[in-house]
């Protein structure tokens, strides 16, 4: 019960994030109240798909109201995607089953942002019947006897079959229930068929897209369901533009002063476990920073102390190559998505003709059923060169608060006084001296939660 009421708990507290990094917009995205937390922790999750599927898209819904209220909302897009941990939490591979959920959750929020992009349509659709009362007959030469070559052969086979009956009879057993079938014609007399088939695709350019939003849920049947927001917009892909081809030269912006990253990590490296993608967010002087964050499942026996610190380091590895991809697919990426289905009913009569020793025994018999075919393909593909002054920030590792199995995290980052920094020191050079500030410094929440943070400013979209 105990146990139970945790899950529950956990399932239906995202206010635990705290308040957000971001400085609150105009309109902010209203929060639950402390009595609807309650009433929700009181209740049973069923289903962790549906549970997830609800609060994003409800998230999504107050977001879209939001943007039509400052007259944005044909400025900025937003989708979000779903997907069901595959393993139970008692499997080694659960960890890395559910980062994959992540990846797969965000591939179906970009899916269908691509669809808004660009689509190809086409459809067919077919009507066939055919009708005849020929009923199937055996042809005089299919009743004649054989050859001698063919009567030689049934011969030595009645031997050995004779043989054989004799045998069995000796068992108890009847030979008759072996004989061969009698000789047996098929034919349709009637069909009736109808079939419609639709393929579409969608291709585009997803460049400056980022996640805004993670959700977890486990139910009470030990599944585990994860949602994922994602938004672009034309200001967020040109400003990600920008930094890329920036060098470092880019100036801070007073009015977004923000808290010290290092302090803002310190602070939440329990909530880092929901963080995925990466995040546009400014220091304590008003530089943009891109946070990455990323991680991987450890499949070691828990209980294995040496087991689990060797498979950190494979992990971590992991978690790096994941976190570098999600800039260089911020940056540039362009995706594909096919769907093809079809659809349709059939109506046949098939007339069965046997051929017995009376005679010819024939049967009719009426057969319909649906038919039903589907296909789906998608393919996001990315690829940056010249990635300067990107470093690791933090790394981390902590067990799943449900399923107790070991997460290792990391997170990348980059400032632009870092390429900076690196593209003198590359070039020989000695680095001028840079002044810092006090940076404005706000509550940021603590605590572990199944969401994540909402750490993006609205205004950079």
């Amino acid at each position: 019960m105990k146990k139970t009421f945790i899950l529950l708990l956990a399932a239906f507290t995202p206010w635990l994030n705290g308040a957000s990094y971001a400085q609150e917009a105009e309109n902010p995205v209203p929060s639950q109240t402390l009595e609807e937390v309650k009433a929700a922790s009181e209740k049973r999750v069923s289903n962790a798909v549906d549970d997830v599927n609800t609060r994003a898209q409800e998230y999504v819904l107050r977001k879209k109201g939001q943007l039509r209220k400052q007259g944005r909302s044909n400025e900025v897009f937003v989708s979000y995607g779903a997907a069901r941990v595959n393993a139970k939490g008692a499997s080694p591979d659960w960890g890395d089953s559910r980062i994959i959920a992540y990846q797969r959750a965000q591939m179906d929020a970009r899916e269908k942002l691509l669809k808004t992009l660009y689509s190809e349509v086409t459809s067919e659709i077919v009507k066939d019947s055919f009708k005849t009362n020929k009923l199937p007959k055996f042809e005089p030469e299919e009743l004649q006897s054989q050859s001698k070559l063919e009567s030689l052969l049934d011969k030595l086979t009645a031997l050995a079959d004779a043989t054989l009956d004799e045998k069995l009879s000796e068992k108890g057993i009847d030979p008759a229930e072996y004989n061969a079938a009698p000789p047996e014609k098929r034919k349709i007399m009637m069909k009736k068929a109808f079939s419609k088939t639709t393929e579409r695709l969608s291709r585009g350019d997803l460049s400056g897209t980022l996640v805004t939003r993670t959700f977890e849920t486990t139910d009470e049947n030990g599944y585990t369901a994860v949602a994922v927001v994602i938004q672009t917009s034309v200001k967020m892909k040109n400003l990600l533009s920008e930094l890329r081809v920036s060098k470092g030269a880019i100036e801070p912006n007073p009015n977004k002063k923000r808290k010290s990253i290092d302090d803002f990590l310190i602070e939440n490296r329990k909530n880092l476990m929901y963080e995925y993608g990466l995040k546009l967010m400014y220091d304590e002087q008003g530089y943009p920073i891109l946070l990455s964050f990323a991680q991987a499942g450890n499949d070691c026996n828990p209980v294995d102390y040496e087991e689990c610190v060797d498979n950190r380091e494979f992990a971590y590895i992991e978690a790096e190559n994941d976190a570098f991809a999600h800039i260089a697919e911020a940056y540039n990426l362009s995706g594909l998505s096919k769907t093809s289905t079809s659809k349709g009913e059939e109506q046949s009569k098939e007339a069965r003709v046997t051929q017995t020793a009376e005679g010819e025994e024939t049967i009719q018999e009426t057969v319909s059923r649906v038919i039903k075919e589907t296909r789906a393909m998608a393919k996001m593909t990315s690829s940056v060169k010249n990635l300067v002054g990107i470093e690791e920030a933090m790394r981390w590792s902590e067990k799943h608060p449900v399923t107790g199995r070991e997460i290792n995290g990391l997170v990348l980052a980059w400032h632009p006084l870092k390429e900076q920094a690196i593209r003198t020191f590359k070039a020989g050079k000695i680095p001028s001296n840079s002044s810092t500030s006090e940076g404005a410094v706000f509550d940021n929440g603590s605590g572990s939660s199944t969401s994540s943070m909402e750490l993006m400013d609205d205004s950079d979209f």
